[in-house]
């Protein structure tokens, strides 16, 4: 029987390793006291992975124990509003809490509470590289981001989300040339909250013009009027149809720029709700990081054609024997 591997990450809105160890996982949250009123909210910050067993030993503070690094979560956007994250950072150590020799599989997990200021909303990831080699033709030392999004902002309805939780074990195993369907079971504490399921993006950052103590200061300029106005160039906004060197009505000559543009519109995740991504600019400050929820595994490069996500449910079909893939999915509300 041929068999094709699946590497699931699966991330909550609200995710330095070497070698063929490490088989994905998921980082969670959770308030302590969702109804909290201090200035400073509790907590809790719960890491699950899952490593190849025995080469990753069933220890405490997995992967050092089996001499390999450790790093801490760090803030990937949003870092101003951190809470005051950055003077206390989570090792990104686990603990070992089960194995499954006739799978080589080991899981590891640890929680720890931190205490950070109140409406803090920031991006929190554990960035690692160098794993089982993926996909065909294979790719090597491929970048993993697993992001959570933490939100301790009040709801509209007075407390503070819990993100939904997900339970599923990776790696998932597929029959060659046979397409299977693997559901993400999903929960979420709070009642009537929506829980989707989809594809990790990576979405761009955005700029800014510096401002310096010597910068002079322009006035905005007034859009002309479009009235009698016909020449070789019409005026951006103005109608071309009047103009006899303009064909139709397409808007020719705009001769001013912008410093912030898009060129198409893009969704990125929080807590409570999904919303609009970051804008890209042609300036060359940056005042937005990029929020990278899959690094080098994002859909669709990092799986098969024809693979799709229904609600949460992903349908997959291996071609190749032998082969291992990396699914990354974002829990949402």
């Amino acid at each position: 029987m041929l068999i094709t591997r699946l590497i699931l990450f699966y991330f909550y809105c609200i995710a330095n390793i070497h070698g063929k160890h490490f088989n994905g996982g998921t980082i969670t949250w959770a308030p302590i006291d969702p109804y909290a009123t201090g200035s400073s909210v509790s907590i809790t910050i719960t890491q699950t992975y899952y490593w190849n067993f025995p080469y990753i030993k069933c220890l405490t503070n997995v992967p050092v124990s089996s001499g390999f690094s450790s790093s801490t979560l760090i803030c990937t956007a949003e870092c101003s509003y951190d809470g005051d994250y950055s003077t206390k950072k989570i090792s990104t150590s686990t603990d070992c809490i089960s194995t499954s020799p006739a799978l080589s599989m080991m899981t590891s997990q640890r929680s720890n509470n931190i205490t950070l200021n109140k409406d803090a909303h920031f991006y929190l990831a554990y960035v690692g590289e160098a794993w089982v080699p993926l996909n065909y033709p294979v790719r090597r030392n491929q970048e993993w981001s697993i992001v959570t999004y933490i939100d301790l902002r009040v709801r509209s309805d007075e407390f503070i989300n819990t993100p939904p939780a997900a339970t599923v074990v990776s790696p998932q195993y597929a029959i060659v040339n046979r397409t299977i369907q693997i559901t993400i079971p999903v929960s979420d504490v709070n009642a009537g909250d929506d829980v989707r399921c989809r594809w990790s993006t990576y979405t761009d950052g955005y700029r800014r013009r510096k401002r310096s103590g010597n910068e002079k200061q322009f006035p905005i300029r007034k859009k002309r009027s479009c009235a009698g106005y016909c020449s070789s160039n019409c005026f951006y906004g103005c109608s071309c149809s009047g103009c006899s060197s303009c064909s139709g009505a397409a808007i020719c000559g705009a001769t001013s720029t912008t410093v912030a543009t898009t060129t198409a519109a893009t969704t990125i995740s929080t807590t409570t709700i999904e919303t609009t991504g970051t804008l890209r600019s042609t300036s060359s400050y940056p005042v937005r990081q990029a929020i990278n929820e899959c690094a080098d595994v994002c859909y669709p490069n990092s799986l098969p054609s024809g693979t799709t996500l229904n609600g949460c449910t992903i349908s997959f079909t291996g071609t190749r024997a032998n082969t291992w893939y990396a699914v990354a999915i974002q829990v949402c509300i």
